[in-house]
């Protein structure tokens, strides 16, 4: 996340901030005409000498978001070879044969469920921590 937010209130460490919907509105430089969206917290670890209403660059530090995007990538292959693996366990269990295809149907479906949960945790607002101040624009 790299996005550009308009600074609406500072209290100590707790600066509040309300995004900007198009980046077209950071060039425009008023204030006035820009789609506003909800407003939320941001840290400013970088200690930036920031006002009232100026216009900031935020997003994630990028090593949280290697880290986040190494997961992403990893969790859908780890959970194919645990459902690879479980495949005889689920076949005595729920009675069906342990064919190829079965094999492949079971380590397919583990595949999938993964990628669906990254797919839907990604899209919601759930966050390890806030978005820092990156720049001042």
């Amino acid at each position: 996340m790299r996005d550009f937010a308009i600074v609406k209130s500072i209290d100590g460490q707790k600066i509040e901030v309300v995004s900007l919907i198009s980046d077209a509105c950071v060039a425009c430089n008023s204030k006035n005409c820009a789609k506003q969206g909800k407003s939320f917290h941001v840290l400013n670890k970088k200690n930036l000498p920031l006002e009232e209403d100026c216009i900031i660059r935020i997003g994630f530090p990028r090593v949280l978001n290697g880290i986040l995007g190494l997961i992403s990538l990893v969790f859908p292959v780890f959970s194919a070879a645990a459902g690879f693996f479980l495949a005889p366990f689920l076949a005595s269990r729920f009675g069906f044969e342990l064919n190829q295809m079965n094999l492949a149907l079971v380590t397919a479906s583990f595949f999938i469920f993964a990628a669906f949960l990254v797919f839907v945790v990604s899209r919601t607002d759930l966050h390890l921590s806030h978005p820092e101040v990156i720049q001042i624009v």
